[in-house]
C-alpha cells in the first residue's frame, strides 16, 4: 500500500497507468538509432512508423531500403509521415515506398489554396511498434539531423525510450487513430491491424499521455501539472522549446518557493532562435524565484524529458510551449518507477556537466535590444 501511494502522488488518475511493462532510456542518438533499427530488422508480423519529418537522405534512405526489405518479405509496414515536417522530402519518395509494399498515408497534406488552419494543426509525434512487442518513443525524427555521427548524422540530443508490455497496444491504438485521420498515398485506406494482446513484460506502471483532440488536447499538460504540484525533492526537466503557457510556469515558481530544486535544461543553439529568444523574456523572473536554467553547451538540444522526485518520469515529442499544448499531434509516455526515474535522474545530472548556468546578472545585463526582442517575440509566444 506504501509503494502504491508512493507512486499514486504523481498520477492524475490510477487507471491510466497500465502495470507490467518495462521500459528502457535510450539517452542519445548513439543508443537510440541502431536499437531502432535492430527492432524493426528483426520484425516478423507488422511495423508502425509515425514521425513529423522523414527525409530523403542518407538516414531516411537507410531506413527506407529496410522498410521495403521488410514489405517484401511479408512484414505488413505502416508509415504515417507529416506533410509540413516533412515538406522538404519530395513525394516520389514516399510513393516510391508505397510502390514497395509499404502503406504510406501523409498527415494533413499542404494544400496551398486552403486557410492558414490547415497548416497549422500537426503530427509531431516520433514512435515505432513492432510486432506487438516493443515500441519506441521519443525525441527524434529520421533526418542526418537527429542521426548519431557515427552513422554520418549531426548529433543532435535528443532521447528515446524502449517500451514492452500491456502499454505498447495502447500506443497501437493511438496510432490507429492518426492513421484514420491521414491521406493514404495510394488507393482507399488499408484495413487497421487488430490491436495487440497485452502481455506482461516487467514491473513497471506506465501511461500514454498525448494530444490529438479535444478531450485529450491537455492530458500532456494535465499530467505535468500534477507532478509538479506534487513534487517534493526536485522537478529536473530537459526540453528543446521551452516556453510553457501560465499554468505551468506558475507551478514551476511556486515549486520553487515552496523548496523544491527546479532546474531547467534549455538549448543554446537551436533551429529555431526565436523561440530561445522569446524564452529568455521568462528566465529573470524564475531565476528570482528560485528555479535554476541552464543552457545546454553541445549539439542541438532536441531533447523533451523530465523528471519528478525520481518517481514521475515523462519522455516523447511534447515540447513546452503552445504549439505543443494546443495545436500538434503529441504522445509521451509517463513512468511510475523509481528505478527508471533513478536512470532519467542520472542521465539529467551527467547532462548538466554540458550545460552552463544562466545567472540573474547575466539576463539583466543584456543589451537593450536583445531584452527588447526577447519581450516582443515573447507577446507572440502563442504563433511559435
Amino acid at each position: 500500500m506504501q509503494e502504491k501511494e508512493k507512486w499514486s502522488r504523481y498520477c492524475v488518475s490510477t487507471h491510466d497507468a497500465v502495470a507490467g511493462n518495462e521500459v528502457a532510456l535510450l539517452r542519445d542518438g548513439e543508443e537510440a538509432f541502431p536499437a531502432l533499427l535492430s527492432a524493426i530488422g528483426g520484425a516478423r508480423e507488422f511495423v508502425l512508423l509515425e514521425f513529423y519529418a522523414f527525409s530523403d537522405d542518407s538516414i531516411g534512405r537507410t531506413l527506407g531500403d529496410l522498410l521495403r526489405e521488410k514489405a517484401r518479405h511479408g512484414v505488413k509496414v505502416y508509415l504515417i509521415y507529416d506533410s509540413v515536417g516533412s515538406i522538404l522530402t519530395h513525394r516520389d519518395f514516399f510513393t516510391g515506398l508505397a510502390a514497395a509494399g509499404v502503406k504510406v498515408a501523409e498527415y494533413r497534406p499542404v494544400i496551398y489554396w486552403k486557410p492558414y488552419w490547415n497548416w497549422i494543426k500537426r503530427d509531431h509525434r516520433k514512435t515505432v511498434c513492432v510486432d506487438g512487442r516493443c515500441a519506441f518513443v521519443g525525441g527524434f525524427n529520421i533526418t542526418e539531423s537527429d542521426a548519431p555521427r557515427s552513422m554520418g548524422g549531426r548529433g543532435w540530443k535528443a532521447t528515446l525510450t524502449c517500451a514492452s508490455g500491456p502499454v505498447v497496444a495502447g500506443i497501437e491504438k493511438i496510432f490507429w487513430e492518426a492513421w484514420a485521420a491521414s491521406t493514404p498515398l495510394s488507393g482507399p485506406a488499408a484495413p487497421c491491424l487488430p490491436l495487440s494482446e497485452p502481455k506482461k513484460a516487467g514491473d513497471k506502471r506506465v501511461a500514454v499521455v498525448y494530444a490529438g483532440g479535444i478531450r485529450n488536447v491537455r492530458s500532456i499538460r494535465r499530467s505535468y501539472r500534477c507532478a509538479i504540484d506534487r513534487a517534493v525533492e526536485y522537478i529536473y526537466i530537459t526540453n528543446a522549446y521551452f516556453l510553457p503557457d501560465r499554468l505551468v510556469y506558475r507551478r514551476l515558481v511556486k515549486a520553487a518557493r515552496r523548496g523544491v530544486d527546479v532546474r531547467i535544461i534549455a538549448p543554446r543553439d537551436t533551429d529555431y532562435p526565436y523561440v530561445r529568444l522569446a524564452s529568455w523574456a521568462m528566465y529573470a523572473h524564475l531565476i528570482k524565484n528560485g528555479v535554476k536554467i541552464y543552457e545546454w553547451q553541445g549539439s542541438i538540444l532536441h531533447s523533451k524529458t523530465a523528471v519528478i522526485d525520481g518517481m514521475w518520469s515523462s519522455v516523447g515529442s511534447h515540447n513546452l510551449d503552445h504549439r505543443s499544448l494546443h495545436y500538434n499531434l503529441e504522445l509521451n509516455l509517463n513512468v511510475y518507477d523509481g528505478a527508471f526515474g533513478g536512470v532519467m535522474t542520472r542521465a539529467f545530472r551527467d547532462d548538466l556537466k554540458k550545460t552552463r548556468l544562466i545567472t540573474l546578472e547575466e539576463v539583466r545585463n543584456r543589451p537593450f535590444i536583445s531584452k527588447a526582442v526577447s519581450k516582443f517575440l515573447y507577446l507572440f509566444r502563442s504563433w511559435l
